[in-house]
């Protein structure tokens, strides 16, 4: 059984997306400036000219510009800039800063130009714009910031990067005031420890909510533990939903000898300090390499290694399938240790030999296994079993019918029927061999092998791997500022 899924958290099942890890870093921090870079503007935001090679006027487009050329430095109480050229469009309320560099007591932002309004503080970066903070650096081509609105839009491919890894998308929107940020296509996110994708991410930092949307992919390399849907959300209260037409977690166990698949329409789970849980519902399938099963509805408890199929489960082992309204197992290391089926469950098993059906009913079920091979089957109450005999060449051989009102034990031997005892009431009879009576069977007889879920198809990313380039030729100063720093 999939021990845990999606995020990892060290204690109880196993998740396996850590979600946690992945915020702080795409958790973006911008403190983005309110550029003060009007020469005649109130005194909070006035801009001393450090440097500059010349002043003068001029028209573009026929709008009259002031110019500063040549090695611009400019500084105000919050930032200080350095530019080949700044144009102020006093018509316009206008400010053009060309491939500047702006440093500020959190962070350093470059870029090929500089669009800032100062009538409704909206500034435009535009062309190889980097931000680089002291945990983070982001790239992009396309940078806006809407101080009035504090919104930052990438409208540009964007990178983010920190120590920890780095995210892709398309686009993207920061929102200050309520510390939320919006990411759109083709999102990716990767780490050394795992890799995550989806169409688009929402984030809330302050109430530590994360919403992944479309095509979700994620692998987490240290749990070896894989998962695709439609949706993810996670929140601080340690709940996380997986959802799709499809979704699908695989788990692969350390000895790297068994793998499980689950699959269904919905996957909750929750962890906290005690207890870890994992729910699926509708059209829940579970694949793994020692046992099988479907149910409606599949609950799983970590705290007790147990597992629950309700609303018409069935369950395969080997060359045993198992139908009860509920099905309840108890676990020991992925392999099936206990099962308990009531009310009124089946247990059937296909003679590996001439294939008949060996059949056990009653009020309640209980399988015991060694190894991950049955031992014994008990029925109580209303017992009924019908054992199919072979002879000494190993041909059917007629069948014995019993019913009991007590228990009924079916013993096995590696995994094979061997013999069977009843308790209290017995009546029992042995029908010979004949064509009327191969295919007798109890009242609630159920044998259904193409129902039996197969391995699924392994999941793979379906966008390219995040390449280790940055997306555009880095800045001259921004390599100079680099270069600097290593000295």
């Amino acid at each position: 059984m999939i021990k845990n899924s999606v995020i990892r958290q060290k204690s109880g099942i196993k998740n396996s997306i850590d979600l946690t890890k992945i915020t702080s870093f795409i958790a973006v921090t911008f403190l983005f400036l309110t550029f003060g870079l009007g020469f005649e503007t109130h005194a909070q935001n006035r801009v001393t000219i450090l440097d500059s090679e010349r002043a003068e006027g001029g028209v573009v487009d026929g709008q009259s510009v002031r110019k500063l050329l040549g090695s611009v430095k400019l500084e105000t109480d919050e930032m200080l800039m350095d530019a080949d050229s700044v144009y102020q469009f006093s018509d316009q309320n206008m400010f053009h800063a060309f491939n500047i560099q702006i440093e500020t007591e959190s962070e350093i932002i470059w870029a090929d130009s500089l669009f800032y309004n100062t009538q409704n503080d909206y500034s435009e970066l535009r062309g190889r714009v980097i931000v680089q903070s002291e945990s983070n650096t982001v790239f992009s081509d396309a940078m806006d910031a809407a101080l009035a609105l504090d919104l930052i839009i990438f409208s540009d491919p964007i990178r983010f990067e920190d120590e920890r890894g780095t995210l892709l998308a398309e686009s993207g929107l920061y929102y200050q005031d309520v510390d939320s940020a919006a990411f759109r296509g083709n999102v990716q996110l990767a780490d050394s420890t795992q890799y995550l994708e989806s169409d688009s991410l929402f984030m809330n930092r302050q109430n530590d909510l994360y919403e992944l949307f479309g095509r979700v992919y994620a692998e987490d390399f240290e749990e070896q533990v894989t998962f695709t849907g439609d949706y993810l959300y996670a929140d601080s209260t340690g709940y996380r939903l997986l959802t799709g037409d499809d979704a699908w977690l695989m788990e692969i166990s350390e000895s790297e000898a068994d793998t499980t698949h689950l699959l269904a329409k919905k996957i909750e789970l929750l962890e906290t300090d005690t207890t870890s849980t994992m729910d699926a519902f509708e059209e829940v399938r579970i694949w793994s390499t020692k046992f099988s099963a479907i149910a409606d509805t599949a609950l799983y408890r970590n705290h007790d290694e147990k597992f629950e199929l309700r609303s018409n489960p069935k369950l395969w082992q080997k060359n045993i399938q198992l139908t009860g309204p509920v099905i309840e197992a108890q676990l020991e290391d992925d392999d099936i240790r206990f099962l308990s089926s009531y009310p009124r469950p089946i247990a059937v098993q296909e003679d590996t030999v001439t294939g008949r059906l060996h059949q056990m009913a009653g009020d309640t079920l209980h399988a015991f296994f060694d190894n991950g091979a049955v031992e014994r089957i008990v029925v109580f109450d209303e017992s009924e079993i019908i054992f199919h005999q072979r002879d000494d060449n190993d041909e059917p051989d007629g069948l014995i019918a019993l019913a009991a009102v007590g228990s009924s034990t079916m013993h096995f031997l590696d995994g094979e029927f061997d013999f069977f005892k009843a308790e209290r009431n017995i009546d029992g009879s042995y029908l010979p061999e004949s064509p009327e009576n191969v295919n007798r069977q109890l009242d609630n007889f159920s044998w259904d092998p193409e129902q039996k879920p197969k391995m699924p198809l392994i999941q793979v990313p379906r966008l390219p791997a995040i390449p280790e380039e940055r997306p555009f030729e880095l800045p001259t100063r921004y390599v100079r500022y680099i270069e600097s720093n290593q000295d």
